[in-house]
């Protein structure tokens, strides 16, 4: 058996669980994700080659584990983006799941509370089969949802303030009941800029098209793609003006925040910031099981999946981040993080409620997720991606162009755009060559085509074989990603 989950940090539940199940039966269970070290691999790889174990629980690279008569393949939260590889090979693991479970001849569930439309269209033709769950375990009631305008809310505060006063009042509340709460927001740092109101400027990263974003822990301006960092400026670099501010909000801001509303709490954060041990993670979890932490502020780590009891409210901070990216899966993803941060809350005895902070209180995604209307929103969703044949009704395949000189690297992105048109005009429609939504990473501009193809096996072959007769410059490294999740 295979048990794949997005998040290492959601494998000591599910290893604790199955070991709970299974391991009273005889069956050896063995974990196999990236925090592990070469030799904990190798141990679970040997393991599972030798049929010494025959469960292996991990995040996406388990899907290829040398499991011997294999029966059974598990992918959990399968909608999440983070089973899609980054980099060559760039495979999703969903998908490569689904193969090798019909290679094996073996059963694969795909389980999610907000299945991707990719599964949910292939469940319409008929091609996997949909077995719902109506109602929560001991018919336990879902959250109330509230949705907080937070353009009212800094008309009535005089200035935005990052936590609403309902979501104060709340944690006030829930902090006297002895009952904890999650605060999610997908922002690390303290400030998302700083900016200079005399004359507007903003420090950007020197490799990237990014801003630099502040982290007071440190008093440091980082860059979160390539990792550069310097010193929080006291005066403005461009005018010199002593008046800089610090625009939005992340994680470290809200810690400090909360810590003012609720000044005897507990409050840990979890980010990729703080997370730099091995394990902690798992420690930091289960003294929140136990009760040792009140608040736990987190970005997508704590965004699905966990279970906890006690946990009778959950906030989301800025609900409106995903909705802002240049991705025509934005609305959907958007959906689906508030449905899977809401399910957060009332897992135990007690009630549980949601707050949902937003300037777009009106947006589809979030009125839908706050009835908890899949259906409907599937229907509009499907509708809008069916005008514009997007996925999944048509398949995208992604081009990226990336060197350190911008007009060399446009210059062979437009020459080979123009060669597909010539050579296969009739088999696929091309949109681009255009910058990347980030242009700069790492001292590299980037440049990308997309091809729409209603058969990927039959039209992709053609291309790579065309781009083997295409002379390309050494400078200027080119990557196809099919289906990609990553738009930027």
């Amino acid at each position: 058996m295979i048990f794949l989950v997005p998040e290492v940090a959601l494998t000591p539940q599910t290893v604790g669980r199955l070991r709970a199940r299974l391991e009273r039966d005889g069956a050896k269970i063995v974990v196999w994700h990236s925090h592990l070290s070469v030799g904990e691999r190798f141990d679970a790889w040997f393991e599972l080659a030798k049929g010494a174990a025959q469960v292996v629980v991990g995040a996406r690279s388990a899907i290829f584990a040398p499991v011997r008569n294999l029966r059974l393949v598990v992918v959990d939260e399968e909608h999440e983006p983070a089973y899609k590889q980054g980099e060559t090979p760039r495979y999703h693991g969903r998908d490569v799941a689904v193969y090798r479970a019909m290679l094996a001849r073996a059963t694969c569930i795909l389980g999610s509370a907000t299945p991707s439309l990719e599964s949910l269209y292939n469940v319409q033709q008929k091609r996997y089969q949909l077995n719902r769950l109506n109602k929560r375990v001991d018919d336990r009631q879902l959250p109330t949802v509230h949705i907080v305008d937070m353009r009212r809310e800094k008309l009535r505060a005089d200035g935005l303030s990052s936590i609403s006063q309902t979501l104060a009042e709340k944690l006030v509340d829930r902090f006297e009941k002895r009952e904890q709460a999650i605060l999610f927001l997908n922002r690390r740092g303290y400030s998302n800029s700083i900016l200079c109101p005399d004359c507007g400027f903003t420090p950007e990263c020197p490799h990237c098209a990014v801003t630099l974003t502040y982290h007071k822990t440190d008093e440091r301006i980082r860059c979160h793609i390539c990792g550069y960092f310097e010193r929080a400026p006291q005066r403005c670099g461009k005018c010199g003006s002593v008046e800089i501010r610090k625009r939005g909000s992340g994680t470290q801001r809200i810690e400090e925040v909360v810590q003012k509303i609720v000044p005897r709490a507990k409050i840990v954060r979890m980010d990729t910031d703080t997370m730099t041990k091995k394990n902690l993670f798992r420690q930091i979890l289960g003294d929140f099981r136990k009760g040792k932490i009140d608040i736990l502020v987190g970005t997508q780590m704590i965004a699905k999946g966990l279970d906890f009891p006690n946990v009778t409210l959950v906030g989301m901070i800025d609900a409106d981040i995903s909705l802002h990216i240049p991705d025509f899966r934005a609305g959907e993803r958007c959906f689906q993080l508030l449905v899977q941060v809401s399910g957060r809350a009332g897992r135990g005895d007690k009630a549980g409620e949601v707050i949902v902070q937003t300037f777009m209180p009106h947006h589809e995604p979030i009125q839908f997720a706050r009835r908890g209307d899949f259906d409907g929103y599937l229907e509009v969703e499907l509708e809008q991606r069916r005008e514009f044949h997007y996925p999944p009704f048509r398949h995208i395949v992604r081009h990226l162009f990336r060197g350190r000189n911008p007009d060399k690297v446009i210059f062979y992105a437009e020459k080979w755009a123009e060669l597909i048109e010539e050579k296969l005009e009739h088999a696929v429609e091309i949109r681009g060559p255009a910058p990347a939504p980030l242009e700069k990473m790492k001292d590299t501009y980037r440049f990308h085509i997309w091809y729409f193809l209603n058969n990927v096996s039959k039209v992709l072959p053609d291309i790579l074989a065309l781009r083997k007769t295409f002379p390309m410059d050494e400078d200027v490294i080119d990557v196809f990603d099919v289906d990609p999740v990553d738009m930027t």
